[in-house]
Formats: C-alpha cells, structure tokens, sequence
C-alpha cells in the first residue's frame, strides 16, 4: 500500500492544470466561464473608473483541437522548473503554474528589449515570441474551461492602476483580445483600495483565497492578477464509510490523519524511481495524480533529479497509457494553503532584470514610454481541499509594478529626530534653528 512508504508526496498532489493542453478535447456544450471583470461590489464606495470601457476586445476564436505543441512543451518545461524551485521551501508546496504564467503573461506585454528576453526565456522558450504567449493563453484558458457537468472551472485576470498614472493604449488592448482582462483605476492612496482589490480576489476564488494585497505602497502604481478556481467531482468518488485515521509519516514523525481508501482498477505507473497513480475528475478532462519516490527517497531528492523538458510531458505519456490494475489506494483527505513571494524563485529561473528598478524596462506599461517601472513583487498563494466526493483548489498569482525613485513622487516622512530651521533667504542667516527629538 502506498502509505507504507516514508513520505507520500504532499509538495506534488498538483491538479494537472499544466497538463490539459497536451490532452484535453474541447466540449462544445460547457459554459465557458473564462474571465470576469473587476467589479466593485463589495468596496466601501471607492471610485474604481472603468479603463476598459472605451477597448473592444478581439472576439476570440473557436475552440481550437490542442494547444500548438512548442509552446504547450515551453509551459510544461516552465511549470516543472517552477515547482522545483519552489520545492526548495520547507513544508507543503502546491503552486499553480497556470496562474503565474498567465499573470506573467499579462506583464510580458509591458516589458521590452532585455527584459523582455529573459521574461520569455523563463515564461517560454528562445524562439517563442510575445504573440506567440498572448495567443497560447487565450487558447489554454479557452481549453481549460470546456468543462464537464461536474466540473466548474473560472479562469479571471484584471489590472488595477493608481490614479494619474496614464498605461499604454496598446498594452490594455492586448490584454483585453488575449486575456479578457479588465482594467480599473483606483485612488490607491485611499486604504479601501486594498478592500476592491481583495474583494474581486475573493468573489474569483468562491471564498477559499480572501486577499493578496496587505497594504499598497506608495511607490506602487499596478497590480496584473490572475485568480483560477476549480471544483469538480472524482469520476469514482471514495466511499465516506471507508475513511479512517492513520499514520502519516511526515519529516518530523508519526501524524495522525484521516484517509481516504478505495481498492479497485485505476490507473497506476511506475518507473523513473516512483510509482503513482491517477484519479480522474467528472468527464476525465482534468485528473488529479500523486507519485511517491521509490525507498527512502524524499519528494525534494526526486525532483532535483528530474529534467524539467521532460517530467510533465513523462507524467503525461504514464497517463495516457490507460493501465488498468486492481490497486489497494490510500491517500490523505486534507486541506492545505500555501503562499510564497516568487521574486527570489522568479530571479533564479532567470528573470532577475524584472525585479531590478535600475534595469528594468517596462516602458511599453506606460503611455510616455518611459523607464523607471519595475516589478516590486510577485505573490502568489494557493488553497485546496482533497476529500471522499472530489477536489476544489484556487490560485492567486498578483504582479505588482512600481516606479523607482526617480520616476515617482518623492516619499519624505519625518518620523524621528530631526534638524529645522527658519532662513533669511536673502541672506542665508538663520533666525530659528534646532533639533526636534520628541515633539510630545
């Protein structure tokens, strides 16, 4: 039995998001609930302008039979690069790749020359150009959401802006045709701003993700956001009557927790040092997989020996193969959140320019076109829950773009001790001078 061995793969029970381009067929008769626009419902009567509302988006295309095969190789080698990374952090991982590429993708259409190159570099491959991601986007996330009856999946991106600053025409218009992202301008000075924002965040996530922003700093002047929500039903939902408690036996030792048995034909492989199985969801579009390294082997150890080209894409050909056999399965019920500021994960991969205000060039964001933006942060989190009737899981992926020093009003808070003075401009002489140390 699976559980037997000394960790069961906690850092990879990843929906199989990044897999559906290389396998899933579209459902003409699914309800495509793809994006939704900001709104501001549940604000505390900020003014949030529409910078949508004079942009026609491009009508999108019909559902095309397969993401093309480059670029669906580029993103799976993205996504397994990712977790890798990620997998560096202690405790439970679980990243959406599909909401950092997409939120990314968003901001690639900002970003020129250097920047530019190394974004497409970690978010693609060499080769892949700008329109290239921006049509490999709006053809996943319109794959994505060709669901079944027993499946909801709600893919939402929207850029927020300060008020004064002016973004380019053309970057909202490809943001629009490629991602069906709507634009709001908000006083981001007013703390309600933060409510919107968080707000929209919530509404896209059904309530399992409530925020993403703590507090906007003052240098701060666009959020681009992506929010992913998925819920559907096990094909072969697990028999309630059938959980019970067992060991898990985690890094630390021995835990408690409940789990979730069946013993039927399903789909099991083995080889590359892990054995694993797949579980399909409703109408077999999206299918949930677990792998557990062969001995001792953590997950971590694992993973540092896979070649990021090729592990989705191995994952995958397990998959397809369609072998059925009798397995006796046992696996935790739970719910885990996980969040993680990717600058460091993200500047790793090789995209450090971006995060740099000295070198970085997002001049295509701006209407002037001029440089000094830069991206402050990228924050991501992620919640799921894995019971006997199926799996709901959300993500939330936030890129928020700055100004330097130079480009932004000055920041100059007189907070601690201080030097003033009253000058005789004509002479330069001083008639009150003195230090301020405790204004109390």
């Amino acid at each position: 039995m699976f559980v037997k061995r000394n960790q069961l793969l906690m850092t990879i029970l990843i929906l199989c998001l990044t897999l559906v381009f290389s396998s899933c067929a579209a459902n003409p008769a699914a309800t495509n609930n793809q994006t939704t626009a900001p709104t501001t419902q549940n604000s505390t009567e900020i003014k949030a302008d529409d910078l949508m509302a004079g942009v026609q988006a491009a009508a999108w295309p019909q559902t095309p039979g397969a993401l093309d095969a480059k670029t669906a190789a580029a993103i799976n080698r993205f996504a397994a690069r990712l977790l890798a990374i990620s997998a560096e952090n202690k405790g439970n991982v679980m990243v959406s790749p599909a909401s950092v590429f997409l939120a990314l993708g968003m901001t690639l259409n900002g970003a020129d020359h250097e920047t530019k190159t190394a974004m497409l570099e970690v978010l693609a491959d060499q080769g892949i150009t700008v329109d290239m991601v921006n049509e490999a986007s709006r053809d996943w996330m319109t794959l994505l959401t060709q669901t079944g009856a027993k499946t909801s999946l709600a893919i939402a991106n929207s850029i927020w802006f300060r008020d004064g600053f002016e973004p380019d025409l053309t970057f909202l218009q490809n943001n629009a045709d490629y991602f069906q992202a709507g634009a709001r301008r908000l006083d981001f000075n007013d703390e309600a701003s933060t409510d919107v924002i968080n707000g929209w965040v919530k509404e896209a996530t059904r309530g399992t993700i409530e925020k993403i922003v703590e507090k906007i700093s003052p240098s701060t002047v666009m959020y681009l956001i992506n929010a992913i929500y998925f819920k559907s039903e096990w094909t072969t939902p697990f028999e309630e009557n059938e959980t019970y408690e067992m060991n898990f036996n985690a890094p630390a030792g021995a835990v408690k927790t409940y789990f979730l048995h069946r013993t039927d034909k399903m789909s099991y492989f083995t080889g590359n040092d892990a054995s694993g199985v797949a579980l399909p969801y409703d109408d077999g579009q999206f299918t949930y997989f677990a792998l557990l390294p062969d001995g001792e082997v953590t997950p971590r150890e694992w993973l540092a020996a896979q070649n990021p080209d090729e592990l989705f894409g191995s994952i995958a050909g397990f998959m397809a193969q369609k072998s059925n056999f009798t397995v006796a399965l046992a696996m935790p019920r739970f719910d885990a959140t996980y969040e993680d500021t990717l600058n460091n994960e993200l500047s790793a991969l090789g995209m450090g320019i971006a995060f740099d205000p000295e070198q970085a060039d997002f001049s295509k964001l701006n209407a002037a076109h001029s440089l000094g933006l830069y991206i402050s942060e990228v924050r991501h989190k992620t919640f799921i829950r894995v019971d006997e009737k199926g799996t709901e899981a959300s993500a939330v992926t936030s890129v928020a773009i700055d100004e330097s020093a130079d480009m932004s009003d000055i920041q100059l808070t007189f907070d601690r001790p201080f030097i003033y003075g009253i000058v005789d401009r004509s002479t330069g002489i001083p008639l009150f001078v003195g230090i301020l140390e405790d204004p109390s």
